[in-house]
């Protein structure tokens, strides 16, 4: 025993401590909400690539299957697809071999940032 009296027992925590502690809890939230709208954003966007896409996909089907003889040159129009209205601007151009043309197909969202390509080969006689 100290000769001012018995030893003080500490327990608990001091305010300053407890300041602290809140600020590193505080700090850490707000880095998990922030992440969590980068997370959200970033889904939305995939989900807008995807059905870019897909529209690619789509048209490259509908010009790889048609019969009909095919037009050089390029084209535009408008499709809706998941909801959504896409341009999609087609490039039909020739190649060095007479039998085969280059097709690209390009989807931009009316109104977003979302886009996709696709470029093929079609045999043509």
């Amino acid at each position: 025993m100290s000769p001012a009296g018995p030893a003080r027992c500490r327990s608990g925590f001091t305010l300053i401590e407890m300041l602290v502690a809140l600020s590193v809890f505080s700090i850490a939230a707000l880095a998990l909400l922030r992440l969590d709208g980068f997370a959200i954003a970033t889904t939305a966007d995939l989900d807008s690539r995807l059905i870019a896409q897909i529209v690619v996909q789509n048209e490259a089907a509908l010009v790889a299957t048609d019969a009909g003889p095919v037009v050089r040159g390029a084209s535009s129009r408008a499709v809706a697809n998941g909801g959504r209205r896409f341009t999609v601007r087609r490039t039909v151009s020739p190649t060095d071999d007479l039998r085969l043309v280059r097709v690209d197909v390009i989807a931009v969202e009316q109104g977003g940032s979302a886009r996709a390509a696709m470029t093929f080969v079609k045999r043509v006689g």
